[in-house]
């Protein structure tokens, strides 16, 4: 595979030198220089205008704010007037108000006035008639004159700052009129001596670009080519990575689960908007079952019997589109999609199931198209993965389970007894081992057969896991002979386990080929840790001999490897070992 500097240099063209670099440069220059001095030109006329403007702004407040003066002195003269007209004291008090807030008014005026040292004269003088208007209106009383100087006097204040404001107002419109009128002819300017250089700029280019162009289609075909070459390097190295991750991350898997879950991830990544999942045979290999999806597959089934889909009948590949292959699988919920694929799942010579895409659109079917080949390597790897995974559990299971009753087996039960001692040493618990035997189960397979004997096995497992607790631990120890660890527990609680264990396997009724066996009784001896067993050796030896006590004992009992126990099994509970005992006398019998 070709590298990207060596693709580079292979699609490299000389490149000739040009004249146009060097004029380029020069105007370059020189429109650098126009344009900050037309910059520059613009910025002031602009500073101006917009000075301007603020003080036509300051002007039409200013007006405003007089006629709004004016405006409350006409109300202190019309308040005034309907006073002495009606004696009416809201009159009055009105006139008062807008007194006040000419007052108010004429501070703002003030404010606005700065700058104009005449015009702060004279809204002083306005505001010291008007501080005299208020205290004429405020002392008014009927009969009286109304104040009609003070009245005038602040009128004609109010019309002189007006006048004044007004031939203000004047000189700066026509300020800003010529200010503007400048800003265009400046702009025009500009736009113009821009335009004759753009012109006479892209006439020189125009003349250089033609000698271009022949070279320009050179480097156009090349860089295509290099693109092309790029694109396909990229795609190949993306699919090297997907797969290599694809690889590492199924070998990290510890379950077919997990591995089925981490082909589904890949699935997604390698086909964006596809749905679809993963199908695999169940263990009675009679259906197929949904284990893992993606953008959920709704058209399709949940369970199904293994000749729905055409892929798994066809034993290989089999790509369902518009117009071609009509023939639908028969593994969906109502209407099937127009576009899908279904992709068995082999490995070892075995088929685990099959893998379905679906496509909504024809544009993602075309991405499908173009990488099925990357989607078939990796159901090859998810195929490898998952059978090992699936052989890895099989032979798992058969090294630590008992092939007759699914308990675990006797190797087993040595390692998880070790674990459960530390763990008892650890957190200073006690530990319970129970040890049971079928009674008279020689007797029995001589009767009944040993075909017989295998059914009262599984029946006796199944009851022993029954009735403990998820965290103990059952085990075939060998022949008919069991032992259950029962972690944490105490003996009083151990000893009512044992016989709630004892008194349900004795309720057991079963049939054998239509006959009914007689019933079944278990001998138990338990032993405890730390006391008096030392270490696990001393637990298993003691609850053997303890299971031989039970047997000389008369069976069907439970004996404690304890020295001053009667070996009946029958000694005083607590509360709650009697509670335990209750319900196991109220469990439902197995049969």
């Amino acid at each position: 595979m070709l590298s990207l500097p060596s693709v580079m240099r292979s699609h490299r063209l000389p490149i000739k030198p040009s004249r146009v670099i060097p004029v380029l440069v020069g105007c370059a220059v020189c429109a650098i220089v126009f344009t900050c001095a037309g910059g520059f030109v613009v910025y002031t006329n602009t500073q101006h205008l917009i000075e301007t403007r603020n003080w036509l702004d300051g002007s039409h407040a200013i007006l405003t704010s007089l006629q709004t003066e004016s405006q409350r002195l006409d109300r202190v003269s019309y308040g005034m007037q309907l006073y002495e007209a009606t004696g009416d004291e809201a009159e009055k008090r009105g006139a008062q108000t807008a007194a006040v807030a000419m007052h108010t008014g004429v501070l703002n005026l003030e404010s606005l006035l700065q700058d104009n040292p005449t015009q702060i004269r004279n809204v002083q003088e306005l505001d010291a008639k008007v501080q005299e208007l208020y205290q004429v209106v405020d002392g008014f009383e009927r009969p009286g004159k109304i104040p009609e100087g003070h009245i005038q006097d602040c009128r004609r204040i109010i019309n002189a700052v007006q006048e004044e404001e007004r031939g203000l107002l004047r000189r700066r419109s026509d300020e800003s009129q010529d200010s503007r009128d400048r800003s265009l002819l400046s702009g025009a300017g500009f736009l113009g001596f821009s335009l004759f250089v753009v012109i006479a700029l892209f006439a020189f280019l125009l003349k250089d670009a033609v000698r271009q162009r022949s070279f320009e289609k050179q480097i156009s075909l090349a860089n295509d080519q290099l693109e092309a070459t790029i694109e396909e390097l990229e795609r190949r190295g993306a699919e090297a990575i997907l797969l290599k991750e694809a690889r590492d991350e199924l070998q990290l898997c510890v379950t077919a689960k997990e591995a089925q879950e981490c082909a589904v991830r890949h699935f997604r990544e390698l086909v964006p908007g596809s749905s679809g999942a993963t199908l695999i045979i169940n263990n009675s290999r009679s259906m197929l079952e949904v284990v893992a999806s993606w953008n959920d597959p709704s058209a399709l089934s949940e369970g199904f019997d293994m000749d729905a889909c055409c892929g798994l009948r066809a034993g290989r590949l089999r790509w369902r589109k518009p117009g071609q292959s009509e023939l639908h699988c028969i593994h969906f919920i109502g209407s099937a999609p127009d576009n899908y694929v279904c992709i068995p799942l082999a490995a070892q010579g075995d088929t685990l199931g099959f893998v379905y895409l679906s496509f909504p659109t024809q544009e993602i079917a075309d991405v499908a198209a173009s990488r099925m080949a990357l989607v078939q390597e990796m159901v090859e790897l998810a195929s490898m993965a998952i059978a090992g995974l699936n052989l890895r559990a099989k032979l798992e299971s058969q090294s630590i389970r008992d092939g007759l009753t699914s308990l675990f087996n006797r190797h087993f039960m040595e390692i998880a007894l070790e674990r459960e001692v530390q763990r008892a040493i650890r957190r200073h618990t006690s530990l319970a081992v129970l040890m049971l035997d079928v009674d008279h189960f020689k007797a029995f397979n001589d009767t009944f057969g040993h075909e017989a004997g295998d059914v009262v096995l599984r029946k006796v497992a199944d009851c022993f896991q029954q009735t403990v607790r998820s965290e103990d631990v059952v085990c075939r120890y060998g022949g008919e002979e069991f032992v259950i660890l029962l972690p944490e527990i105490s003996e009083e609680l151990a000893l009512a386990k044992a016989n709630m264990i004892r008194r349900h396997v004795s309720g057991l009724r079963m049939k054998f080929k239509g006959e009914a066996l007689r019933p079944i009784t278990v001998s138990i001896g338990m032993a405890m840790f730390p006391a008096p067993a030392r270490d696990g050796t001393d637990l298993l030896r003691m609850a053997d001999h303890a299971l031989y006590d039970a047997k000389r004992n008369g069976r069907d009992c439970v004996v404690v490897a304890r020295e001053n126990f009667n070996g009946q099994g029958e000694k005083e509970l607590s509360a709650s070992a009697k509670q335990v005992l209750a319900l196991g006398e109220s469990k439902p019998v197995i049969v």
